[in-house]
């Protein structure tokens, strides 16, 4: 299998260029330099909840059907029409679920000193990204489901050696392993809700 020498939050970063990085600072407003390290930051979020899905058989066989809704997209072509699109919320609540997401640009904002409501905004945008780019890489490498989450697995423990791997760790934690799993069926109210189509 072909692999990119490059993590997939950089090869988004490379990709978006700085047309679009100041695109989407201008939307949020702020500026290019401090964008793209909290781009970086949410890009990183959205692909290692990505992996974390990937935990059970079910979580990967789910994300790969979604993955081939998003094959043919490209959301490079039109990065503000991103800000007004409701497919990043969508693939946020599958990946991260709702009450995790919040939880995530909460921890976000708090390590970039931003505001939890752009990088809220700005995670929505990156989201459509990263399904695209891991869509065009399992296309590329007929990734099944298992390959797939291997492919996950390998991007998410590149990015835990990144300046803000802490920071991931202790936002991941937080929606996937951080709270006790509770008795009688009920579930921490920051887990995904999976199941839902991305």
């Amino acid at each position: 299998m072909s692999q990119s020498s490059q993590s997939m939050h950089e090869e988004i970063i490379t990709k978006l260029g700085p047309q679009g990085i100041q695109q989407m600072a201008s939307l949020l407003g702020t500026d290019a330099e401090s964008a793209k390290p909290a781009i970086q930051a949410c890009l990183a979020t959205v692909i290692c909840g990505m992996a974390r899905n990937c935990g059970e058989p079910k979580g990967a066989q789910q994300l790969r059907a979604a993955m081939d809704d998003h094959s043919s997209a490209d959301p490079f072509r039109d990065v503000a029409g991103l800000a007004n699109d409701q497919d990043g919320q969508r693939i946020l609540a599958h990946v991260l679920g709702v009450p995790g997401s919040r939880q995530a640009a909460e921890g976000i904002a708090q390590f970039m000193g931003m505001n939890s409501g752009a990088i809220m905004k700005m995670m929505a945008m990156v989201a459509p990204m990263a399904m695209a780019m891991m869509a065009h890489r399992i296309d590329e490498n007929h990734l099944d489901a298992t390959a797939m989450a291997r492919e996950l697995r390998r991007q998410e423990s590149a990015m835990s050696t990144t300046s803000f791997g802490d920071m991931l760790s202790g936002v991941l934690g937080g929606i996937f392993g951080g709270a006790q799993q509770q008795q009688g069926g009920a579930k921490p109210k920051s887990k995904p809700q999976r199941g839902q189509r991305v």
